[in-house]
Parts: structure tokens; C-alpha cells; sequence
């Protein structure tokens, strides 16, 4: 399951590359803003090999979704496998096709997919296949960690405004104006803590206080927002990308890690 996880990620990261090259948005980044330089723009990488690539991570996240569709599935039926297989199969086409073919981000529609693919979807999704049961609360901390992935992709959208409104990219950002969309990473950010707190509350048999340790994120992703409506330039913006990634993994496994240890050892003392 961790191996499907990543060959998405990686997927999406590298055909974004490579569809963003060929559209020539690329082509009105400059590195005298501060950023990081894409790698097929850059020439580190040639066209072809990304192509290449890309062609073996679909191959990798198609078999990979195949396998954890079957070990997740094979007691249940051909319904419930037929389902997962086509959910894979979406989510793969939707790593691909963020600047390639649809390219569904240059109509604004991006962070919609990732809200989606990287929440509910991943979140419930894998809850399922390892539990074989559906619990309709999962959707909570699916949401969070989707709103905290469209937060990284927003950064990223609002440091591009000015070249994605050069290159005929429309995302929600650029639309919204980079006011609006510093407000909706506001936004973003405190509904991820409220979809988890209310998932927690709702959880009677494992609430006690270890099942937020998501909460100690807070302070670090708080002041990422803080630097976000202080920031001016494409440089500023890409410097909170990265952090604000890796505090959106730390959430992740804080908020997983509590309530495992609380699913089974809530009645025990804490110290």
C-alpha cells in the first residue's frame, strides 16, 4: 500500500514536470525569481528520458494498485475489487493528467483532484482495505489531510501567478488573486485541524489526550500561514513549500500514531 501511495506521488511530481514543459509554462519561470528550477526546463533531465520516466511509473502504479486491490479485496468479491481497480485507475490517470492531456490544473480544477485523491479517497480508501469495514467517519481525517495537500499545491500556485497568467495556466490561485488565495490558505489549513478535532470527539472509545499529537503541528503549520500573508515575491513562496509538505506528513503520522496507541491502551494511565 505505501509502495501504490508513492508511485502516485512520484507520478504526478514528475508528469507535472514534464507536462509543464510542454506547454511552455516553464518557459516564463525564471531563475532570477528564487525558485527551484524544474528539471526538463532546466535540461537536467531530457525530454525523452522524463517521458520514459513517466510511461514506467504508470506501468509501476497500475501493478502496484492491481496487487493492493487483490490483497485488500480478495475475500470480498469481485464487486469490491472491480471498485478498487477503477479508483486506482482514476487516481493514476489523475497523477498524469494534472498538466498532461486534460491537464485538468490549468483549469483550476487542481485542487479539487488533490483534495479528493489525497483525502477521502487515500485516507477511507486504505481504512477499508485494511480494516474490510467502512466507517463513514474516516472522511474526517481523509478531508484534513486533503486540505493540507491542496495547501502545499496553492503554495506552489501562488508563487506561479504572474508565469501561470503568462502561460494561459488558469489554476484557482491565479484566479482568485493572491489576496484571496493567501485567505484560502487560511482557510485550508484551520478546517484540516477542525475535520480532525471533530473526527476525535466523535471517536468515543479513543479519545484520550495522545490522539492529538496531531495537535503539535499546529504551532509549525500556524506560523507557515503567518510568512504565507507576509510573503511578497516567488522566492518567499517557494521557501514555505517544502516545510509546509513535511508538516503535512508529520500531521499525518502524529495524528496516526495516537490513535493507535490509544485504540489500545486508552484505559491505561499516561504516565
Amino acid at each position: 500500500m505505501v509502495l501504490t501511495a508513492a508511485s502516485y506521488q512520484l507520478l504526478s511530481n514528475l508528469a507535472n514536470d514534464l507536462g509543464d514543459f510542454r506547454t511552455g509554462a516553464d518557459a516564463h519561470r525564471t531563475t532570477s525569481e528564487g525558485v527551484e528550477a524544474r528539471a526538463v526546463a532546466s535540461g537536467l533531465i531530457q525530454e525523452a528520458q522524463m517521458q520514459r520516466a513517466v510511461q514506467v511509473l504508470t506501468v509501476l502504479a497500475l501493478g502496484f494498485t492491481a496487487l493492493t486491490s487483490w490483497w485488500g479485496t480478495s475475500h470480498l468479491g469481485w464487486p469490491f475489487t472491480a471498485t478498487f481497480l477503477a479508483l486506482g485507475a482514476l487516481a493514476t490517470m489523475a497523477a498524469r493528467g494534472y498538466t498532461m492531456g486534460w491537464a485538468y490544473g490549468y483549469k483550476g480544477l487542481g485542487d479539487l483532484f488533490v483534495i479528493a485523491f489525497f483525502g477521502p479517497v487515500g485516507v477511507a480508501g486504505s481504512f477499508f482495505l485494511q480494516t474490510q469495514t467502512w466507517d463513514p467517519l474516516m472522511i474526517l481525517p481523509g478531508l484534513s489531510v486533503g486540505f493540507l495537500a491542496a495547501a502545499v499545491l496553492n503554495l506552489n500556485n501562488m508563487r506561479d501567478i504572474e508565469t501561470d497568467r503568462a502561460a494561459g495556466k488558469r489554476t484557482l490561485a491565479m484566479r482568485m488573486g493572491l489576496p484571496m488565495a493567501k485567505l484560502y490558505q487560511t482557510i485550508l489549513v484551520v478546517e484540516a485541524y477542525t475535520a480532525t478535532t471533530v473526527f476525535i470527539f466523535l471517536q468515543a472509545e479513543v479519545t484520550c489526550s495522545r490522539s492529538f499529537l496531531y495537535a503539535a503541528t499546529l504551532p509549525l503549520l500556524g506560523e507557515g500561514v503567518y510568512k504565507t500573508w507576509k510573503a511578497k515575491t516567488p522566492a518567499q513562496m517557494d521557501a514555505l513549500l517544502k516545510p509546509t509538505a513535511l508538516q503535512t506528513v508529520l500531521f499525518a503520522l502524529l495524528l496516526g500514531v495516537g490513535l493507535l496507541i490509544d485504540a489500545n491502551q486508552c484505559g491505561k494511565p499516561l504516565f
